[in-house]
């Protein structure tokens, strides 16, 4: 029997959250297999995942915005025409603001 921590409830070897708290269940024995390093455990031992994924999509929004505007501020530079850049600018701020980037 392993004992939540949280809450101190009794579990089952086996159970990996506490059954009442769902709280993560420590124990310095591996639980699969009886064995230090099970399968299972390698496996997911280099799988990254992200929580908020969405924020790291709403960076690269971010930088897209900025790098179109940077090729933008380049090109209408080069081509010495400057008043599309003050339409641009305030469209990919708008753009960006309702997009609550």
């Amino acid at each position: 029997m392993i004992t939540c921590t949280r809450c101190g409830n009794k579990n089952s070897d086996d159970s990996q959250n506490c059954e009442k708290c769902g709280h993560k269940l420590q124990s310095g024995f591996a639980r699969f297999n009886g064995s230090p390093l099970s399968s299972k455990k390698n496996s997911d031992q280099f799988n990254i995942t992200f929580e908020h994924a969405d924020i790291f999509a709403k960076h690269s929004e971010a930088w897209i915005y900025a790098l179109f505007l940077l090729a933008a501020v380049v090109f209408f530079t080069y081509q010495q025409v400057y008043w599309p850049l003050y339409i641009l600018t305030p469209l990919v701020a708008i753009l960006a603001w309702f997009r609550k980037i």
